[in-house]
């Protein structure tokens, strides 16, 4: 719910509220660096942050920042997103994906699983999304939102998936 009284949708709010002790204790972490920001900006809009740093004449697409969140805008057909996350958690970590379908589209999670040997180890994981048969005309630009979450018994790290509808 907005503050208005209005209902929130998916791009009003985030993963959910903090806990600061899972905070501390997150299990898995998305990496991006300083230039993966840079190329991000470059994306969506070909603003330019650091005039050191020219943005390429084809920059990746913006939901292909390493990042939690996975926001796509008119899909109609499919698209597939890589992800890396870090295990700061226990070594011998072993996660497994469950996935929240945004209507009418599908989500498939590759690997469902991910087995860390030690703390600091990266895996990569792809997201490919899909639309699934048709949708009903009065969803046409609306945000339709689902998740996927890696979950070990321990950590649960939930991820929203938003796609706006052509």
């Amino acid at each position: 719910m907005n503050a208005d009284g209005t209902v929130a949708g998916p791009m009003d709010y985030g993963s959910g509220h903090i806990r600061p002790r899972h905070a501390l204790d997150p299990g898995l972490v998305y990496d991006a660096s300083f230039q993966d920001y840079l190329l991000y900006a470059c994306a969506s809009g070909g603003a330019q942050l650091d005039r050191s740093f020219p943005c390429p004449a084809s920059p990746p697409r913006p939901y292909e920042l390493n990042y939690p969140s996975v926001a796509i805008h008119g899909l109609n057909g499919s698209t597939t997103v890589h992800r890396t996350v870090t295990n700061v958690g226990e070594h011998g970590a072993h996660y497994r994906v469950a996935v929240v379908e945004p209507m009418g589209f599908s989500v498939k999670v590759s690997p469902t699983s991910l087995a860390f040997a030690r703390t600091g180890e990266k895996k990569s994981f792809t997201i490919k999304i899909e639309a699934t048969g048709k949708r009903s005309r009065r969803l046409k630009r609306k945000y339709l939102a689902g998740s996927y979450t890696w979950s070990d018994g321990v950590h649960a790290v939930r991820s929203p998936v938003v796609v706006l509808v052509a």
